[in-house]
């Protein structure tokens, strides 16, 4: 009799696999690598899989938050990716960004607020992490909300070093929360943008606790 599924625990876990030294099929923006993981526990016999994984790593976001004037600062950015799938290429984002090498997440978290919507945050609160697309890069995000100063804002920000433009506006809070309820199709598709509110949302004691800490 074929055994059925039970219940378990909402967590990820840890598994044996072997694992090829990684081989490069491509170099560009980021690295492309290819690996063959071998995987002990299949139904008959050891599972192999070929993948090819683009290398980005760490990256961090910040949902800039003025409690002050209970608005949230956002920016518009191109991304190519959406240009492609879509055909619509400006998003909106939260400031993001890769963690350079040896850099604390915090550290990266104020370094990418300051250069992506001009200013840097006065606190940060550790918000969610999560792996935006694992099955074809290893990119693993930590979400912060950082507390800013909207009115020291820039219409236009981005590092020019990096080739960035962003173009920062402010949403007021609840009409931001009130979005995440709007119907099919929604009027934005970042999932960064997505997972920050619906944290937020959820967690409106716990920032305003964090807000009256840090005045």
């Amino acid at each position: 009799m074929t055994e059925r599924a039970k219940i378990g625990v909402l967590a990820d876990r840890s598994i044996d696999v072997a694992l090829t030294p990684p081989e490069e099929v491509g170099a560009g923006f980021r690295p492309y690598h290819r690996m063959v993981a071998t995987l002990d526990g299949a139904r008959d016999a050891p599972l192999r899989q070929q993948r090819d994984i683009l290398r980005v790593g760490p990256v961090v976001g910040v949902l800039a938050y003025d409690p002050d004037a209970a608005c949230f600062v956002l920016i518009r950015q191109f991304r190519l990716g959406a240009q492609l799938a879509t055909g619509v290429g400006e998003l909106v984002e939260i400031a993001a960004g890769l963690v350079d090498p040896g850099e604390e997440t915090e550290a990266a978290a104020r370094r990418e607020c300051r250069e992506e919507i001009g200013v840097a945050p006065r606190a940060l609160l550790p918000a969610v992490r999560f792996l935006p697309t694992p099955g074809v890069t290893d990119e693993h995000a930590t979400i912060y909300v950082g507390l800013v100063d909207s009115t020291q804002v820039p219409a236009v920000a981005g590092e020019p070093g990096e080739t960035e433009l962003t173009h920062p506006f402010l949403v007021p809070v609840e009409d931001a929360l009130a979005s995440l309820a709007a119907p099919f199709p929604h009027p934005f598709a970042n999932g960064f943008v997505l997972i920050a509110l619906q944290w937020f949302a959820l967690n409106r004691a716990r920032i305003e606790a964090f807000v009256a800490a840090g005045r």
